[in-house]
């Protein structure tokens, strides 16, 4: 894999080297610097306009409340490819537009499948069943019933002291006012 990896870093800038010298030699040093020029401002705009629309497209898949495996994708093969738009040289632009096409994006998300499908398993998750699985799912489980008793506890306002400074004042909540005051009954007997 090393190996793999230092040959790429050495040969692929050779190989457009080569290539933007047979360009230059077919259509002129002038132009080829014009096509690199308009490359990298192409993708310029693809990445500042599609990353929206995708992210977009992204959020509206995650508010549907289905997996946003394909948008995922997507944007980030627009992405790749208007990054490789933005490198200057020629195979880079050529690999960010066959990156930037649905048919060829395709393409590349067949080839990924088949490629990394056997290496990970898919797992759904709550959040991709949507509303209505979700109560499919609750209404098929046995209900259960629990007894219990709740009681209501008050305390009455007391002065903590808490040593030689301020004395703090524990306050608690007033009982309702549909009780009679705890010492007895309001006309004063």
């Amino acid at each position: 894999m090393l190996v793999l990896l230092i040959a790429l870093l050495v040969i692929w800038p050779i190989a457009e080297l080569f290539v933007m010298v047979q360009v230059a030699m077919w259509i002129g040093f002038f132009w080829m610097l014009l096509l690199l020029f308009a490359s990298t401002v192409a993708g310029i705009l693809i990445l500042r306009h599609r990353g929206r629309v995708h992210w977009q497209r992204f959020r509206g898949a995650i508010d549907e409340r289905r997996p946003p495996a394909r948008e995922a994708f997507d944007g980030t093969m627009i992405t790749l490819g208007a990054v490789l738009l933005i490198i200057p040289g020629f195979i880079t632009s050529l690999l960010g537009l066959f990156l930037l096409f649905p048919p060829t994006r395709y393409l590349v998300r067949l080839a990924g499948f088949a490629l990394f499908a056997s290496r990970y398993r898919m797992v759904a998750t709550g959040g991709a069943w949507g509303n209505r699985a979700w109560g499919t799912w609750r209404s098929r489980r046995s209900t259960w019933d629990i007894d219990g008793e709740a009681v209501e506890v008050t305390v009455e306002t007391t002065e903590i002291e808490t040593g030689p400074g301020p004395t703090a004042r524990a306050e608690a909540t007033p009982p309702p006012p549909s009780l009679p005051p705890a010492g007895g009954s309001d006309d004063g007997r």
